[in-house]
C-alpha cells in the first residue's frame, strides 16, 4: 500500500471498469492512491489496467441490493475507510440510497438526496429548469398516448424523443439514450414503439447545430458553492453522430460555458463533482443545457486529469478532510489537447464521417495532429490497450 510521512494512504473504490472507471483508477493510482475497481466484466480493457485491485460484482450493473452487499462484504476486508468514486448513473444511485449504510466502511462525498433527484430524474430536472429560469430546449411532458397524438401536430421537427431516466429494460432494448422524430407520425410510431419499454418519456425540441457546438464545464464545487477547479472543452465527434458520447474532444477555456457551468450547478444546490453538458444553438448562439451530471465522473474526464487538473484526487482529498489540491489559477489547464476513444471515433468516423461532405484520409488524419491523450492507451498502463494477455501480466 502506497505510503505518505510512513503513513498508509487510504484505498479509493472505483465503481465500473469502463473507460470513465479507467480513468478514474488512473488519476488517482498516479498520485500514489491505491485503488480497487470493481464491476460485472474483468474481461472489458479496462479491467487489464495495473493500477487497481479487481473485485468481482456479479449484479453490479442491477439496481438491486447486490452492489451494496458487495461493498459491505469488501469494506469490512479491506480493513481501511476507503473513498468511493461512482462512475455511473445505477451505481450512483445504489450508493445514494445506502450512504449511511455505507459509511460505516466508506468515505462518501455526494450531493443531498434531493439535489441528486433533481440531477438524475429528468423530469424533476427539466421542471426545475423552467421554472428557475436554466437555459434547456422547448420541453414537454408526456403522460399517455393521447398526449404524443396532441403534441404530434404542434412541436417543430425534428424533435426529440426519450426517457426521463433509462432504466435496466432501455439499456438492454436500446444502444442510444434517444430516438429523431422527423414527422408526426413517426412520432406517434417511436412512441407506440418505445413506451412498450419504458413509459416515463418526455418531448423535447432538437437545437440546431453540429458535433462541435457541443461543450462541456467540469468542475468540482466546495460546499459553500466555490470552484476548487474548472475546466471547459468541447465534442469534435461523437457516437451516433449527432447523439452520442464522445469520441474526439478537446480542452479549450470557453468563459461564457465556465459561467453557465457555475450558474446551473449553484441553482440546483449542487456540490462536489460536477459536470454540465450544452450545445451551442446554431440560431440564437444561446447555450442550451443537454445533460447534467453530478456526484460521479464523466465519460472522457481523462481528458480533464490529462491537461492538469486532477478533479479525482481533488475529490479524494475532500472526502478524507485533507487540504485541497488547488491549481495556481481556478482553470489552470492545458488548452488544445485532444482525447481520443480509440475504438469509437474509428467506428464513428468510418460510419458517419468518410467520404462526407467533404470529410476525407486528409481531414480525418488532420484531426488527430497536436497533442493527444487515449482513452485506453497510455504508455505507463499497456493492459487497456493491448489486451487481455497484456493486462492479466500486469495485473
Amino acid at each position: 500500500m502506497s505510503a505518505t510521512n510512513g503513513k498508509a494512504l487510504p484505498p479509493a473504490v472505483v465503481l465500473g471498469l469502463g473507460q470513465n472507471g479507467l480513468a478514474t483508477i488512473r488519476a488517482l493510482a498516479r498520485m500514489g492512491v491505491p485503488v480497487i475497481g470493481i464491476d460485472n466484466d474483468l474481461e472489458q480493457p479496462g479491467a487489464h489496467t495495473r493500477y487497481a485491485r479487481k473485485s468481482h460484482c456479479p449484479g453490479f450493473s442491477t439496481e438491486g441490493p447486490e452492489l451494496a452487499d458487495h461493498l459491505m462484504r469488501l469494506g469490512a476486508e479491506v480493513g481501511h475507510k476507503a473513498v468511493l468514486f461512482p462512475s455511473g448513473d445505477i451505481n450512483l444511485t445504489v450508493v445514494s440510497e445506502n450512504r449511511e449504510r455505507l459509511a460505516a466502511h466508506f468515505h462518501i462525498v455526494l450531493p443531498s438526496r434531493e439535489v441528486l433527484r433533481r440531477i438524475l430524474d429528468k423530469k424533476v430536472f427539466y421542471r426545475f429548469a423552467q421554472e428557475n429560469d436554466l437555459p434547456i430546449a422547448d420541453t414537454w411532458f408526456v403522460n399517455d398516448a393521447a398526449d404524443i397524438r396532441r403534441l404530434a401536430g404542434t412541436v417543430r421537427y425534428p424533435s426529440l424523443i426519450k426517457p426521463y431516466q433509462p432504466n435496466a429494460a432501455w439499456r438492454r432494448a436500446f444502444d442510444t439514450r434517444l430516438f429523431i422524430a422527423n414527422s408526426a407520425e413517426q412520432l406517434v410510431r417511436l412512441y407506440d414503439r418505445l413506451a412498450a419499454v419504458h413509459t416515463d418519456l418526455l418531448l423535447q425540441e432538437y437545437i440546431p447545430g453540429g458535433d462541435g457546438d457541443l461543450c462541456w464545464g467540469v468542475t468540482y464545487l466546495t460546499r459553500d458553492g466555490e470552484p476548487v477547479a474548472l475546466w471547459t472543452g468541447r465534442k469534435l465527434r461523437q457516437y451516433p453522430r449527432g447523439f452520442g458520447t464522445a469520441t474526439l474532444a478537446e480542452s479549450r477555456w470557453l468563459p461564457d460555458v465556465a459561467d453557465e457551468t457555475l450558474r446551473a450547478l449553484r441553482a440546483l444546490g449542487h456540490t462536489g463533482y460536477g459536470v454540465v453538458e450544452f450545445k451551442r444553438d446554431a440560431r440564437d448562439g444561446v447555450l442550451r443545457i443537454t445533460e447534467v451530471t453530478g456526484g460521479r465522473t464523466w465519460f472522457p474526464h481523462g481528458l480533464v486529469t490529462s491537461s492538469g487538473l486532477n478533479l479525482p484526487y481533488i475529490w479524494y482529498c475532500d472526502a478524507l478532510g485533507r487540504p485541497l489540491p488547488r491549481p495556481a489559477r481556478v482553470n489552470a489547464f492545458d488548452e488544445g489537447l485532444r482525447w481520443i476513444h480509440e475504438e469509437r471515433d474509428l467506428k464513428t468516423v468510418m460510419l458517419y464521417f468518410l467520404g462526407r461532405d467533404g470529410f476525407g484520409l486528409r481531414q480525418w488524419i488532420g484531426s488527430y495532429r497536436g497533442r493527444r491523450t487515449y482513452a485506453y492507451a497510455a504508455w505507463d498502463d499497456l493492459g487497456p490497450a493491448l489486451g487481455p494477455a497484456a493486462g492479466r501480466s500486469g495485473c
